[in-house]
């Protein structure tokens, strides 16, 4: 008897509905990643909007966006979400990528020194030579 009450209690657990990822229109406008780093790109981007409350601001994803991406990349990435923004950037080779998810545009690139001293840090590091 004990063994159909732990049969009941797993078939349950493997009943309950788990929230899926809604479906998203997802367009790549522009891109010099390669495929390994585009899809990541994607991934990440599709995590951060499902992470958010229904009523974030596109300020709130680019944050959390930008700070995932520093995390998992390193180096000082730049993310710029929107409906309406011009930009003219200056980027790391292979890592700018233009994208549209449901209308609204994601642009995220890496612009700057993987690991850059803080400033004053290098002058320290000579003086003590």
């Amino acid at each position: 008897m004990a063994d159909e009450e732990d049969y009941e209690v797993e078939v349950n657990r493997d009943n309950v509905k788990r929230a899926e990822r809604p479906k998203r229109l997802i367009d790549i406008l522009h891109h010099d990643t390669n495929q390994s780093l585009t899809e990541e790109m994607v991934e990440h981007v599709q995590t951060v909007l499902d992470s958010m409350p229904v009523d974030h601001s596109y300020k709130d994803v680019a944050t959390k966006l930008k700070l995932r991406l520093d995390s998992a990349h390193g180096g000082t990435w730049h993310v710029i979400v929107g409906k309406h923004f011009g930009a003219n950037v200056t980027n790391d080779d292979d890592t700018l990528i233009n994208m549209k998810i449901d209308g609204v545009y994601f642009l995220v690139m890496r612009s700057g020194p993987p690991e850059r001293p803080l400033e004053g840090a290098e002058k320290e590091s000579v003086a003590r030579e």
